[in-house]
């Protein structure tokens, strides 16, 4: 994984086209390739990390979006899509307290279920979404929704609010994007945005944040930084429930520049990430290579990682997860099923590694309350923020 100091480029390797997980090990049913180069890069101007433009990842994400991308966190009403909808309405209500009569338009509105609760509170919604799930939720929750990209002929005149959540990470420009976006708004209009907050990856040297699908990587600092170059004002918070940066965009007079002192010290975080990230390798290697059979826990954490070791490796480990819709399932390039915590129990692996930070203690409850004797390996001992000066 070389770095181009001068250009400030780093090609990750080729990583897992993610769309689902699926039956068999494979994209191909999807007429989709199962692993593509994967090159990140930072741009000097905005201090933003970012995908390098690719055509063949372009191509493989039309192809993904007209299907209908399932990746985790798509607003709807069931399940943990229920508590991102319902974390992001009570943001926008805590500006927009009275919605009657507002003219609001989602991009990339998914099955439309958030603009159903706006239009119960009496906003005449509009939605935009190019895969499936927006035909049958128009049906489902009652919201017009048109088939396509944004920005859209059958999409036209003026809104009072525009919402993109979980899509501007997806746009190759994002500040073209936020300047399209200005120009659907009313006088007096607000557009909501959602995006990953991408810091405590970026922090801690973790790449599985990186997907092919997203183009940009934002912390609070280089989103702003993409509001303000779109000649925009933006106020950008931490979401309540979804590790997500929520940020109020409206129109702002004169464009305020970056500063040098802080695109510099987004540039030393960009080597710093590549820095932890080849070290994170390194002991997955030494993880793997042990004697026996390697679980990990949380597998999709870890195919980003997985993805740059040899080849042998993969007969060297199993995964596990939690979430029953998995199991059996596999991940794109990997002749591994998913199996579940019964598996584990009845055939424990050699050693387990938990890629998860946030429920490491009910992992290892569960294992000690099943009397599996086992060794554990933490999220924590593979990526540990280094101090900064």
């Amino acid at each position: 994984m070389p770095l181009n100091a001068t250009a400030k480029s780093w090609r990750v390797g080729d990583l897992p086209f993610f769309y689902r997980c699926q039956p068999q090990p494979s994209n191909a049913a999807y007429g989709l390739p199962d692993r593509l180069s994967f090159e990140l890069e930072f741009d000097a101007a905005l201090g933003l990390v970012r995908q390098r433009p690719n055509a063949d990842v372009d191509r493989a994400l039309e192809i993904c979006y007209r299907q209908g991308s399932e990746i985790s966190g798509m607003m709807d009403d069931r399940g943990i899509g229920q508590q991102y909808a319902q974390d992001f309405l009570a943001y926008i209500t805590r500006h927009e307290w009275d919605l009657a009569g507002k003219r609001v338009l989602e991009i990339g509105c998914g099955t439309g279920y958030l603009l159903s609760l706006l239009k119960a509170r009496g906003a005449d919604v509009l939605g935009i979404e190019p895969g499936a799930q927006g035909r049958d939720g128009s049906n489902r929750h009652g919201v017009q929704i048109i088939n396509g990209f944004f920005p859209h002929p059958a999409v036209a005149g003026k809104f009072d609010l525009v919402i993109a959540y979980g899509v501007l990470e997806h746009i190759v420009d994002p500040v073209g994007f936020m300047r399209t976006i200005a120009d659907s708004l009313s006088e007096g209009g607000a557009a909501y945005i959602a995006v990953p907050d991408c810091a405590p990856y970026l922090r801690t040297g973790d790449i599985s944040c990186l997907l092919h699908e997203h183009w940009s990587y934002f912390n609070i600092g280089s989103l702003q930084r993409i509001v303000a170059a779109a000649d925009l004002n933006g106020e950008v918070e931490a979401s309540g429930f979804g590790g997500s940066l929520y940020c109020r965009v409206t129109s702002a007079q004169g464009r305020a520049a970056a500063a040098t002192a802080e695109i510099a010290q987004a540039a030393a975080e960009f080597d710093r990430f590549r820095s932890m990230a080849q070290a994170a390798v390194g002991k997955m290697e030494q993880f793997l290579q042990g004697p026996g059979v390697a679980g990990i826990y949380v597998p999709g954490r870890m195919i980003n990682l997985l993805a740059t070791l040899a080849s042998e490796t993969q007969e060297r480990m199993r995964f596990f997860d939690d979430n029953p819709a998995m199991t059996g399932l596999y991940f794109p390039g990997f002749p591994v099923n998913i199996e579940n915590f019964e598996a584990l129990k009845n055939s424990p692996p050699a050693r387990l590694f938990i890629a998860t930070k946030s429920f490491h203690s009910q992992v290892v409850l569960r294992i000690e309350q099943a009397a599996i004797d086992i060794p554990v390996v933490a999220w924590s001992e593979f990526f540990v923020q280094e101090a900064t000066t």
